[in-house]
């Protein structure tokens, strides 16, 4: 679960050329719903998954349909986060998608 963690923030990192600090303290908050990167890490060590938005520390390129329907549930919500934190820069679904490493026609073709 850490390793995809690992991976969308620096990808987000990469995308955004922002550092990785931030990269993990904007998606704590904008994907995961939490307040900050050390809550984040608490939830995940501790098993407890109240904040249903932690499954989607396991979401990666070849998920299952049902992982990605919860993404695309959640878009509006994680992109309204997004844009609260990150006035300079426009992310989109596609940004959202790229960042967890998933083809954007994958998902699309999954979540039908």
């Amino acid at each position: 679960m850490c390793t995809n963690k690992i991976y969308s923030t620096k990808s987000l990192s990469k995308k955004l050329s922002i550092p990785l600090g931030q990269s993990q303290e904007m998606l704590s908050y904008a994907v995961y719903s939490c307040e900050n990167y050390g809550q984040l890490i608490s939830l995940l060590k501790s098993g407890s998954f109240e904040n249903q938005n932690l499954i989607l520390a396991i979401l990666h390129s070849k998920a299952e349909g049902c992982l990605l329907k919860f993404l695309n549930t959640d878009m509006n919500n994680i992109l309204s986060r997004f844009n609260e934190r990150v006035k300079n820069i426009k992310i989109n679904e596609n940004t959202v998608v790229e960042i967890f490493g998933i083809e954007l026609t994958d998902f699309k073709r999954k979540i039908k």
